[in-house]
Parts: structure tokens; C-alpha cells; sequence
């Protein structure tokens, strides 16, 4: 499987009137999941993102987190969670959708998917992709799911590279785990995952074909907990904790 990093989603109440801090981040309007009843707005950060979403439409989504693609879904990790801010899961990207799950059925791995998704812009057009989900719903840690845009990966960029933030980069997500090594031998099944680095208390994760860095570290409760980001313009680390959820920035050298 060919796999990257996509984008992390933060659940964040009342989105509309949410700044990023100093704006540091810059926020772009996403649009509206009619089905979930959510929105989002978007920070770009090179070809990858991170998607703030809230929710307009509490009772749909309730009622979607008890079917069986709810029981997985992205956006009903919010109702699981009794509407508690912060960092819900993340997406990896292919460009194959079906081989991905053609791969986790040759292991004996459940999916759910693919399925068709699309969102509204301001303008009125129509985003689309699809998403497979690993049917373990592992209330530990939520899986990654799986997502596949429409449009080809030269024409996204095209499209949005304005939009890119290039001082900086994402480096690591930092996911704690009560049960570390049960979650890090799954990742590694269900996400080919490679061992980096092994430590008493957390171990490095990567994706074969990209370079950002799964860290999964012990911890009591479990969750996605930090994104580490480079910055250019840093000359020193700096952290920000806001909504729910830690965003650490470095410096490059």
C-alpha cells in the first residue's frame, strides 16, 4: 500500500468564531458534510492539513454514530467522545482505494467502505473523495481512515498551493496509547508502518512511502494528543494548547 499523511481533525465548538492564536495558522472555509451535519474550515500546511470541524446538526450526527459506519466514522468520534474538544483521528492518503482494501481483506482485516463523500464550498461546487475505514473501531485510539480525492494529486496542489503555509511543516503526530504496544503492532498491520525507533515508553512509527512521524507513547487515557509542526521563522520550541488539543512548534536546525 502507498500511504500518506493527509490531515488531522480537531474538534472545535462554536468553529465560527475560532481564531487560531496570533493567527499563526491561517483558516480557509472549507464547507458542509450534509450527511454528518458538520463543517470545517482548513489550514494548509504544504500539501497536508489540518481540519477543524464542528457541528450544526448534534441529533443527525447521533443518530448516524449508531450505524454501523458510524460506529467508525471520523466525524462521530465527536458523539463518542460526549462533545469534548481536541484532536479526533487522522486520514492517510492513496491513490488507490480499492487495492487498499483488497490488501486488508487478503489479511483478514474488516472494512467499511469505500464510501462516497462530498462537501460544499461557498461557491456552490462540490468536493469529492472516498473513505475506507478499518472496521476495529479501537476505542483505545481510533484508527487512521483511509481517503481518495477525486482530483489527481498534481491538480489539488494546483488548486491550493496558494494556500500552502510554507514556513512551515508537519513532523510528527504524538498519540498516546494505555495499550502501546497492542496499538503499534496493529498500525503496523493495518498501515504497513515501520519501526523507527523503540523505547521504554513510546515508539516511532513511519509510513513506508512518507516521512512524517506516528509517535505512540504510554498514557492512561488515549488519544491523538500533539502535532508537532516545524517553523521556519522559529528560533527557539513554543507550544500552543488550544481547544483540547497541543500544537508544538519547532525550529528547522
Amino acid at each position: 500500500m502507498e500511504l500518506k499523511f493527509d490531515h488531522i481533525i480537531h474538534y472545535i465548538d462554536q468553529l465560527e468564531r475560532f481564531q487560531f492564536p496570533g493567527k499563526l495558522l491561517k483558516l480557509h472555509s472549507g464547507g458542509k458534510h450534509h450527511k454528518f451535519g458538520t463543517f470545517n474550515q482548513l489550514s494548509y500546511i504544504n500539501g497536508n492539513y489540518i481540519e477543524m470541524l464542528d457541528v450544526e446538526d448534534k441529533e443527525k450526527l447521533k443518530k448516524l454514530a449508531k450505524s454501523e459506519e458510524g460506529r467508525v466514522s471520523f466525524a462521530t468520534k465527536i458523539v463518542q467522545d460526549n462533545f469534548i474538544q481536541g484532536f479526533k483521528t487522522i486520514s492517510l492518503r492513496t491513490n488507490d482505494i480499492e487495492q487498499v482494501k483488497q490488501t486488508l481483506t487478503d489479511r483478514g482485516i474488516d472494512t467499511i467502505g469505500p464510501l462516497r463523500m462530498e462537501r460544499d464550498n461557498k461557491k456552490g461546487d462540490k468536493v469529492g473523495w472516498q473513505l475506507l475505514y478499518i472496521a476495529n473501531p479501537d476505542y483505545r485510539v481510533k484508527p487512521p481512515f483511509f481517503i481518495q480525492w477525486d482530483e489527481s494529486e498534481a491538480s489539488r496542489e494546483a488548486h491550493l498551493k496558494d494556500f500552502y503555509q510554507k514556513q512551515f511543516s508537519i513532523e510528527a503526530v504524538v498519540i498516546s496509547s494505555s495499550q502501546r504496544h497492542k496499538t503499534v503492532e496493529d498500525w503496523k498491520q493495518w498501515y504497513d508502518m515501520q519501526i523507527l525507533h523503540e523505547y521504554d515508553t513510546y515508539t516511532d512509527l513511519i509510513l513506508k512511502d512518507d516521512d512524517i512521524l506516528f509517535r505512540i507513547e504510554d498514557g492512561k487515557e488515549s488519544g491523538y494528543r500533539t502535532l508537532i509542526i516545524k517553523d521556519a521563522n522559529a528560533t527557539a520550541p513554543y507550544s500552543i494548547f488550544i481547544r483540547g488539543a497541543k500544537y508544538r512548534f519547532e525550529p528547522i536546525n
